[in-house]
């Protein structure tokens, strides 16, 4: 028995959350005492260290443009029967999830989705964020094959030390399958102001219309290395553009300071904000799931809020 770490692919180079991944399996691994094995989908990627490191290696004999969830699920499941994988690990990213409940159905395997955290005690128990991250879900894994999607920014990254280099195993796939199936578009964002801000400033659905945006502005000039961002739907709205877009499907943060405000706090959100050292959240909904993350909490309306602690700030400045 054995657990499978599938890397993610980002960029077209192995997604460095993949790392996350590693840390979950190792807590599965320390309390089964089982090895763990990593498989890279494709060989015409980035990310070098992670085929010279410390795990038991396998790459599938693919180009990125000749990607085919199908075919894929076909050869993954062949190393799961190699190695007899009992937890298969990956990242809950639209590429995983291409093809992750397909590999479930193949195996027969359970397949629990959105994972944060891991609690090993007597079982396996794994947390999942539920209705728009109202509720917390405890599943127990008391039987396998299962199958995870770890939600990207729920665990600390593992450090690969022993990097070694290691032979690492093809597994090859038939020239007839091999076909180019994919063309991928990348949209060109020059937008760093996220990666740079020390501050920054979250508008979601509350914030009411793209005019009310203004207001968030004004409330970022009042700290230095500022920025403004917003939640997926405020993005979606056309209020601000997706590069200014946090979450699973946009930037994850690491700035020291996060200010939400009117957000909710959906999972999806949440995966990107996790890297901020100080989430400060302002919602007048005390029973927003945003304020279960968040180090301080505002319950205020912020168009009567904002406004006076700019003010404040002006006279005392």
């Amino acid at each position: 028995m054995s657990i499978l770490v599938i890397a993610d692919v980002k960029n077209r180079t192995v997604n460095p959350a993949t790392c996350e991944l590693i840390a979950a399996a190792k807590k599965i691994a320390e309390f089964k005492n089982l090895p763990i094995y990593l498989l890279i989908p494709f060989k015409n990627i980035g990310g070098d260290s992670y085929r010279s490191s410390e795990l038991e290696t396998y790459i599938v004999d693919l180009t990125v443009e000749q990607y085919n969830p199908c075919i894929l699920v076909t050869h993954i499941s062949g190393v799961i029967n190699e190695i007899q994988a009992t937890y298969i690990l990956g990242l809950h990213t639209p590429f995983t999830m291409d093809y992750l409940p397909s590999l479930s159905v193949t195996k027969n395997a359970q397949c629990i989705t959105q994972i944060q955290y891991i609690d090993i005690d007597e079982y396996i128990t794994v947390i999942r964020g539920s209705h728009a991250g109202k509720i917390d879900q405890h599943c127990i894994l008391n039987t396998t094959p299962a199958i995870l999607s770890i939600l990207p920014g729920s665990f600390e990254p593992y450090t690969i030390n022993n990097v070694k280099n290691r032979e690492i195993k093809t597994i090859p796939i038939p020239e007839e399958e091999k076909s180019v199936n994919c063309r991928f578009i990348t949209k060109d964002m020059q937008d760093t102001s996220l990666d740079e801000a020390e501050v920054i400033i979250g508008a979601g659905k509350g914030i009411g219309s793209k005019e009310n945006i203004s207001l968030l502005y004004e409330l970022a000039k009042v700290f230095p290395h500022s920025a403004v961002a917003g939640s997926r739907i405020v993005c979606d709205y056309g209020w601000l553009p997706y590069s200014k877009q946090i979450g699973i499907t946009g930037k994850s943060i690491s700035s020291k300071v996060y200010i939400a405000c009117a957000i909710s706090g959906s999972s999806q959100h949440v995966a990107g904000i996790k890297g901020a050292k100080t989430i400060i959240a302002i919602n007048k909904d005390p029973y927003a799931p945003i304020f279960n993350v968040s180090h301080y909490g505002v319950v205020a309306d912020i168009f009567e809020f904002i406004p006076q602690f700019i003010n404040f700030v002006n006279e005392n400045d």
